[in-house]
């Protein structure tokens, strides 16, 4: 079976098995200081399970606020992160696995924000759709230097359209959309 072929399997996998979530997040930053401001979870059919804002306690990086538009005037009256952690903690204890697009990332600040505040992180297995995706449709054709494709432009790819701004619950369905397009077998457009 050739690269494609697995990750369109895997695809129906993540669309035909009970307890797995799509999870995004957005931070204050990429560095390992950096912690969630925004966490979304979907089931695989695209009913939110969670959507929450989260107040930091460190400053938002300028140019992590400017992909996400996030400040902290947003965030001002947002639910600190371990009141979001135990509805999280809720959902994830019935999920038998998560999926994200570039899940090393997702996992690592959910971790740091865990260990920020003296939470145990989410034990669950991480599934990273960003690495599907380049099994599925190869190195990206702009900037062939990348081994991934940013989000986006997957969806281009596969001729679908993401469905808002740069945020976690317009990136979680962009997501859920992106494995439902792999599931079908869509075509790769270039």
């Amino acid at each position: 079976m050739d690269r494609q072929a697995r990750a369109r399997e895997w695809a129906q996998w993540v669309l035909s098995t009970p307890g797995i979530v799509i999870v995004d997040t957005e931070t204050t930053g990429l560095g390992p200081y950096d912690e969630v401001i925004e966490v979304t979870v979907l089931d695989a059919h695209g009913r939110v399970l969670l959507d929450s804002l989260v107040r930091p306690t460190c400053p938002i990086d300028p140019g992590a606020a400017r992909v996400h538009g996030l400040g902290e005037m947003h965030l001002a009256r947002a639910p600190e992160w371990p009141l979001v952690y135990r509805e999280l903690l809720g959902i994830l204890r019935r999920t038998r696995c998560a999926v994200t697009y570039n899940a090393s990332f997702d996992r690592r600040l959910l971790e740091q924000t865990c260990r920020r505040h003296g939470l145990p992180p989410p034990q669950l297995d991480w599934h990273c759709a960003m690495r599907r995706f380049a099994d599925y449709a190869g190195r990206p054709v702009v900037d062939s230097w990348r081994a991934y494709h940013r989000l986006a432009e997957a969806l281009e790819r596969l001729g679908l359209v993401h469905p808002g701004t740069h945020r976690a619950a317009a990136d979680a369905e962009a997501c859920r959309r992106l494995i439902h397009g792999m599931a079908a077998g869509r075509p790769l457009r270039f």
